[in-house]
């Protein structure tokens, strides 16, 4: 509210100064007519500086012309003046309020914003999903977010740019990879303690699989290797669909986004039923297939939003403790003695006993070379 405020003010001070000068220098159209607004009662001061701001952000001169003014004593002085003003403080809480229900981004005060939706009509524009976060921008959702470390990238990867793409590209993929690490760090946390507790399906898995009985006393990790290979090969080829489906552009144009890396939503999934699929066989989408976020308000989707990095963030730590307490009996001391130990390869997807599968046999004589511990 204070920002709000201040630019308000700032761009309304402007306002009255020109008036005076109407008849005597040449004044912008815009500034003109919102000029004639404000005199004939129809704007008052926080409308008139809300109106100037929408005009001035695409009028750099303008800019430097409310820079100049605020250089002198007197620009200064009124714009103290009005700051001051019960009924102007008044004003700006009640545009604020007005801008917040009809649901206008909190980005609105960004040069960034308005490039995106006040282009003029010659140059294409971008989807309206579509922007660029920079790093200004990382370092306010992380102060943003209610969680307790801020912003903190000790390794600088949000200064990079990878592949040679810019830094906004490099940013849009590290705020994507997070999320989506997340969310499957939350599904795998959440497997990973219904084995441990012996929760089961009430079915068989498969005609080869009539009970769980290879199963028992397996860790979490040995679940997998005891998995029938084709079973396997199933999920992994889900997996690539998901995978592909969410990188691909055509599934992306028909849901109206851009890439993630382009200035798309980071964490943002192609519904399946929309522009490219539309058949029975995908009704539901996989990103909130029931509808329940469609009603939300943006302030409840930030909240939300806050909530989903935060709890990914701490899943991809509780189920590395897990796994690494599997891995190595005693690595995490809180978990010693509930976890039961796994001594194959976790981030291996294929055992010897998948040899036949190309390329498997290569991997498990080469990755010992690479990981060491696994020679113990």
């Amino acid at each position: 509210m204070q920002a709000v405020g201040f630019v308000l003010s700032v761009l309304a001070c402007v306002g009255h100064a020109r008036r005076v000068q109407t008849k005597t220098e040449d004044v912008r159209d815009w500034e003109a007519e919102n000029i004639a607004l404000h005199r004939a009662g129809e704007v008052n001061d926080a409308e008139l500086g809300l109106a100037n701001l929408k005009m001035a952000m695409r009028d750099p001169s303008f800019m430097s012309e409310v820079a100049e003014g605020l250089r002198h004593p007197e620009g200064r002085a009124e714009l103290i003046k009005m700051m001051a003003n019960p009924s102007f403080q008044e004003q700006a809480n009640n545009v604020a309020e007005q801008m917040k229900l009809n649901g206008v981004p909190a980005d609105f005060l960004k040069l960034e914003y308005y490039a995106q939706v006040t282009k003029p009509a010659s140059v294409p524009s971008r989807r309206s999903g579509a922007r660029m976060e920079t790093l200004d921008d990382l370092i306010e959702l992380a102060e943003e977010n209610p969680g307790p470390f801020g912003y903190w990238d000790p390794l600088k990867l949000s200064e990079q740019e990878f592949w040679g793409q810019s830094n906004e590209a490099t940013i849009g993929f590290l705020r994507h990879a997070e999320i989506k690490h997340g969310r499957v760090a939350m599904a795998g946390f959440v497997g990973y303690c219904v084995h441990e507790n012996g929760i089961r399906w009430p079915f068989p898995l498969s005609t080869s699989l009539p009970d769980y009985s290879s199963f028992e006393g397996l860790s979490a990790p040995a679940v997998w290797d005891a998995t029938p290979l084709a079973a396997r090969l199933q999920i992994l080829g889900v997996i690539g669909f998901f995978e592909f489906w969410s990188e691909w552009k055509t599934a992306l144009d028909g849901d109206d986004m851009d890439h993630y890396m382009r200035g798309g939503k980071p964490g943002y999934f192609p519904r399946f039923n929309q522009g490219v699929i539309s058949n029975p066989l995908t009704p539901l989408n996989l990103f909130d297939p029931f509808g329940f976020t469609t009603d939300l308000s943006e302030e409840e989707k930030a909240t939300k939003l806050y909530r989903e990095i935060n709890n990914g963030r701490l899943a991809m730590i509780g189920l590395f403790s897990l796994i690494s307490e599997a891995r190595v009996p005693g690595a995490v001391p809180a978990l010693s003695g509930l976890i039961k130990p796994y001594n194959g390869e976790v981030m291996g997807p294929f055992t010897v006993n998948d040899a036949s599968l190309p390329g498997v046999t290569t991997m498990l004589e080469n990755v010992p070379k690479i990981l060491p511990y696994l020679n113990k």
